[in-house]
């Protein structure tokens, strides 16, 4: 067993004891037809829930300590000690119905235990749970969501708790106590969220009416064009199949992707495309090149977001823009 500090040099809070000592107490009784509750206690370092009620009593001791960090924070007082239990999953539960059960944010479960997307938890999966409420954040991002999170947290400055952990969680997280997500970073957790096609882009010409560049006529510009030098990797804002692939006359060499719920994007004036038609991509693939292809007067990237066939304006909905 590997053994966890939380970088802390105060004593272990009296729930975790109280807590540890109920673990090990219900750890010798036998589960008929399974291995015993003492064979898959052992195999984690934290005390373990064996039932999400009053009557289990790690469970109660970290019901009390939550219910104490709410009230701490409505009252602006001091926060008690942070200590971790495990519960493992039977499968019946998904993220929101065990967060609802436990009194917790789900973006407080699904940060520490790196779940990066709601559903159902498989069966036999152990997932970490807090006594405080907060995000936890790796400092090395593994995905879209955490790149988002961990980087707004880091911008804004606060000090977070440095934590060493066991797993199931990642070895090494920031803790930022009492926290929530902000709306886009609910939005790419809740997969409804959208990453920039080309992080480091220009906003060259916004959403809405504006005067064209071709003709010099009013009209109204579906999509953002983001400038960039030819060439530069265009990237998926989510995931999605490539349900078109064509040479159009107005956004000449073009990609259309769609997503769930009724979501499209569009890549325009691409000077080469590096995916096929039907091609299932993650978010974040290269989906072909920077070019002035179609009706350009110059190299850039024609990005459109749809829901259905109305067009939105994608400054509202990618991280780090402002419509």
């Amino acid at each position: 067993m590997r053994a966890r500090s939380l970088g802390l040099s105060r004593p272990a809070p009296k729930a975790l004891v109280f807590a540890f000592l109920a673990w090990a107490a219900a750890a010798s009784e036998p589960v008929a037809g399974q291995a015993s509750v003492a064979e898959r206690a052992a195999a984690s370092a934290y005390p373990r829930i064996l039932r999400l009620l009053p009557s289990d009593l790690v469970y109660k001791q970290l019901q009390d300590a939550i219910a104490q960090s709410y009230r701490a924070s409505n009252a602006n007082g001091a926060f008690p000690d942070l200590f971790f239990v495990s519960w493992v999953s039977d499968g019946q539960e998904d993220l929101f119905s065990l967060a609802a059960r436990l009194s917790l944010p789900y973006e407080a479960l699904a940060t520490l235990n790196g779940i990066s997307a709601p559903g159902r938890l498989e069966a036999g999966r152990e997932i970490l749970i807090p006594s405080v409420p907060g995000l936890f954040v790796s400092p090395r991002p593994r995905g879209d969501f955490e790149a988002l999170l961990y980087g707004r947290l880091l911008t804004e400055g606060e000090r977070p708790l440095d934590l060493r952990l066991a797993d199931p969680a990642p070895e090494e997280l920031l803790f930022y106590r009492d926290r929530r997500l902000y709306a886009t970073e609910r939005s790419f957790f809740l997969n409804v969220g959208f990453r920039s096609p080309l992080p480091q882009a220009v906003l060259s010409s916004a959403y809405g009416m504006r005067r064209s560049p071709i003709d010099d006529h009013d009209r109204f510009h579906h999509g953002i064009d983001l400038a960039a030098p030819a060439g530069t990797a265009v990237l998926a804002a989510r995931s999605g199949t490539v349900v078109e692939l064509r040479d159009d006359a107005v956004l000449g060499l073009m990609i259309v992707l769609q997503h769930e719920g009724s979501w499209r994007t569009v890549y325009g004036h691409l000077s080469a495309a590096a995916v096929e038609l039907n091609q299932r991509v993650l978010s974040g693939t290269i989906l072909g090149a920077v070019g002035s292809t179609g009706r350009s007067t110059g190299p850039h990237l024609h990005f459109e977001i749809r829901m259905g066939a109305d067009s939105r304006d994608p400054s509202s909905l990618l991280p780090g823009m402002r419509p």
